[in-house]
């Protein structure tokens, strides 16, 4: 199919691929003008460089949860809190604070552990750029964080939403990981890559949002699958069947519960909320 590239009528909403977050593809695709932006903590995750894809499932940074409840736990400051986080990035650039979520074992990959994109999520949303340089600077070269924070900047200016990995989209992810292999797709680079493809697609596919992608390898895997595909030069839109009707304010609802801290529902990972020090 041929057409022009916007998202569906009934969201309005577009998720971006990894390799279309960039100031070039907005640009280039003004058909993407009025749609509301977002993207997953997965692709944010990469484009920022806090994963370690040669390592597989390890990272270079992870940022705290900060979030008012923890900050009045504490019993101190917002700034002092904040002194606190950065003098622990010197000695751990992946936080003892930050969120954490097991992702159940598939046949394109083992159990693995799932580090900080509920705190990615919520550092975008906040502005907390000042967390964020400081954590990226305790693990990236000078040159590097020169690179990654003008992404940064990019990001909180552009994108609306960073939806976070939880639960729902873990195991969505695993049954397209299943599916990924039955079909006899080659895995292009590591198990890393070819994962966070999948939790990329399970968030569109969970929520409803269409995808915009260059991935032809994975448009053949969307077709395959029931999701319409609509093309125009080196971008697709891939559209799942919505699972629900969606809001922007209703992706990442808040959870209450007294023992987890300012979590989407289903992510039930443990927050230490002792500041460094105490």
């Amino acid at each position: 199919m041929t057409g022009q590239l916007v998202p569906t009528e009934s969201s309005k909403l577009l998720l971006l691929d990894t390799n279309v977050l960039s100031p070039e593809k907005l640009a280039e695709h003004e058909s993407w003008n009025g749609a509301t932006l977002v993207t997953s903590s997965t692709s944010v995750q990469e484009v920022l460089g806090m994963q370690r894809p040669d390592r597989e499932v390890r990272y270079r940074y992870a940022l705290p949860v900060m979030e008012d409840r923890i900050v009045h736990h504490a019993g101190v400051s917002s700034a002092q809190f904040l002194r606190w986080m950065s003098e622990h990035a010197k000695h751990r650039p992946v936080s003892r604070q930050t969120d954490s979520l097991i992702v159940p074992a598939s046949r394109l990959c083992p159990e693995t552990r799932e580090l900080g994109h509920w705190a990615i999520s919520l550092a975008h949303e906040t502005g907390q750029d000042r967390l964020f340089r400081v954590f990226a600077s305790r693990a990236l070269r000078r040159k590097q964080l020169s690179r990654i924070m003008d992404k940064w900047e990019f990001l909180r200016e552009e994108l609306d939403m960073v939806i976070p990995l939880d639960e729902s989209i873990a195991a969505c992810a695993g049954a397209l990981a299943n599916e990924l292999v039955d079909s006899g797709l080659h895995v292009r680079g590591t198990v890393r890559n070819a994962m966070n493809d999948m939790y990329v697609a399970a968030t569109s596919l969970t929520t409803g949002i269409p995808l915009a992608t260059d991935d032809v390898q994975l448009r053949t895997f969307y077709r395959a699958h029931g999701w319409t595909v609509t093309s125009n030069d080196d971008l697709y839109i891939a559209s799942p069947e919505p699972l629900a009707e969606v809001n922007p304010s209703d992706i990442a609802p808040v959870h209450k519960g007294d023992r987890y801290v300012n979590l989407p529902p289903g992510l039930r990972s443990r927050i230490d909320r002792t500041p460094p020090g105490r």
